[in-house]
C-alpha cells in the first residue's frame, strides 16, 4: 500500500499541479502555474503544499493564505484545493487540509476558511465532514481593468 506524504510544493511540481487543476476544468497551463507559484512562493502569508504517494507521485495540492483584514480577526483561507479524480475519498484532501490547518496554527491563526463554488456539492460535503460549518453565501463581484493580462489573455476594449 502506498504511503501518503504532504510537503511544501516546489517549482518542479508545477507541471503536475497544472494537470490536476485542468481536471477541475480550470484553464491553467504549466507556464501559468509556474508564473503564479513563483509570484507567491517567497511570500510568508502564502503556503502551497502537495500530497505525494510514496513521496514521489503528486496527487493533490492546497494553497493557503493568511488573511489579516481590518474588519476581522486574522484567518487563513484555502485559496485552492485540488485532488486527482483518481484519488477522491482516499484521504488526500483530508491530509492537505490538515496540513493547511497546521500551517495556520503555527502562525497563531485558529480560523481556517474555504470558499467553495455552489455547484461543487461534493466539496461541500467534504468540508462539512472535516468539521467546517457554512458561515455565509455570497456573490463575488469583479472588475478587470482594460489591458490587464488574465490567464494569459489580455482584456480588450470593445
Amino acid at each position: 500500500m502506498a504511503t501518503l506524504e504532504t510537503r511544501r510544493a516546489q517549482l518542479s511540481d508545477a507541471s503536475i499541479m497544472s494537470r490536476l487543476t485542468l481536471e477541475l476544468g480550470y484553464d491553467c497551463t504549466e507556464v501559468l502555474m509556474r508564473q503564479r507559484f513563483a509570484r507567491l512562493r517567497d511570500d510568508p502569508s502564502h503556503a502551497v503544499f502537495v500530497a505525494a504517494l510514496d513521496g514521489e507521485r503528486v496527487v493533490g495540492w492546497v494553497h493557503v493564505e493568511a488573511r489579516m483584514p481590518l474588519w476581522s480577526d486574522p484567518f487563513a483561507e484555502i485559496m485552492g484545493l485540488v485532488v486527482s479524480v483518481h484519488q477522491h475519498r482516499m484521504g488526500v484532501g483530508r491530509a492537505l487540509v490538515e496540513r493547511a490547518m497546521a500551517w495556520a496554527d503555527s502562525r497563531g491563526i485558529g480560523d481556517l476558511r474555504a470558499e467553495v463554488q455552489l455547484h461543487r456539492e461534493a466539496a461541500h460535503d467534504f468540508f462539512e465532514s472535516l468539521g467546517f460549518e457554512l458561515s455565509e453565501e455570497r456573490q463575488v463581484w469583479r472588475r478587470v481593468a482594460q489591458g490587464v493580462e488574465l490567464d494569459g489573455h489580455i482584456t480588450l476594449v470593445d
